[in-house]
C-alpha cells in the first residue's frame, strides 16, 4: 500500500483533486490532504516567493513526510517554483501538480494557450512552462490569458460570470492556437460547460496527475 500527501493553498481543489486520484491511481493507494489557504493569502500579499513562502511550503510537505507518505503532490500552480528548493529540504518526491500536463502540450502543439483567472498564476506558469520547454528542445509558443474579471467576479458570488469569461476566453484563444491550458484546477469544471468540440482541445492538470503518480510509485 502507497501514501500520497496531497498539498493545497484553497479548499476549492481538494474535491476534484481528490475524486481523480481515487478513480485513476494504483489500487491500494491511500492519499492524505494537507491545506492551508494562508500560503496564497501571502504570496499575493509578498507579490513573490519569499524564503518565509518555501519554508512554509517545505513545513507543510514534511507533514506528509512525516506520516509516512512516499510522495508529495503540490496542486497550486502559484506556488511552482518554490518545489525546488523545497524538495531539498525534505527527503520524498514532491511533484507539481501542471508539469505532466505542460510536457504533454509541448509535445503535441505548435502554438499553446495558457487560461488563468488568478493574477498569481501567470508568472509561475509561463516559468514551469518555459523549463518544460527548454528541457524539451522543441520550440513551442505559448499564449497565457488572464481572465481579468473573472477572479473578482467568483469571490462575489457571480459564479455564472466567472464561467461565462473563461469559456470566452478559451473560445477566443482557440482561434489562435492548437490547444488551452487551464491554469488552475479550480477553472477545470467549466470545460464541461464547453461544446464538445472545444473541449477535446481544452486540457487541465487533473488529465495527467494520476499516471504520473502511479509512474513515480512503480519506478517506472
Amino acid at each position: 500500500m502507497s501514501l500520497v500527501g496531497l498539498i493545497h493553498s484553497t479548499r476549492l481543489v481538494i474535491d476534484p483533486v481528490q475524486e481523480v486520484v481515487a478513480s485513476q491511481c494504483l489500487a491500494g493507494t491511500e492519499f492524505v490532504h494537507v491545506m492551508d489557504e494562508g500560503i496564497l493569502r501571502q504570496l499575493a500579499a509578498s507579490g513573490r516567493i519569499t524564503e518565509e513562502i518555501i519554508q512554509w511550503l517545505t513545513d507543510m510537505a514534511l507533514s506528509t513526510e512525516k506520516i509516512g507518505a512516499d510522495l508529495a503532490v503540490l496542486s497550486c500552480s502559484s506556488l511552482s517554483p518554490c518545489v525546488d528548493e523545497v524538495q531539498d529540504r525534505i527527503k520524498i518526491p514532491l511533484l507539481k501538480i501542471d508539469e505532466p500536463m505542460m510536457a504533454y502540450a509541448v509535445d503535441n502543439a505548435d502554438r499553446v494557450g495558457l487560461v488563468m483567472t488568478n493574477p498569481t498564476t501567470e508568472k509561475p506558469s509561463r516559468l514551469l512552462f518555459d523549463d518544460v520547454l527548454r528541457r524539451s528542445g522543441k520550440k513551442t509558443a505559448l499564449v497565457p490569458r488572464l481572465c481579468p474579471d473573472a477572479f473578482n467576479k467568483l469571490n462575489c458570488g457571480d459564479v455564472a460570470g466567472h464561467d461565462a469569461e473563461v469559456i470566452r476566453t478559451v473560445e477566443d484563444l482557440l482561434a489562435d492556437v492548437d490547444l488551452v491550458l487551464l491554469a488552475q484546477i479550480s477553472i477545470m469544471r467549466v470545460r464541461k460547460q464547453m461544446d464538445n468540440d472545444i473541449q477535446r482541445r481544452v486540457f487541465a492538470s487533473l488529465d495527467f496527475i494520476a499516471p504520473k503518480i502511479n509512474e513515480r510509485l512503480t519506478g517506472r
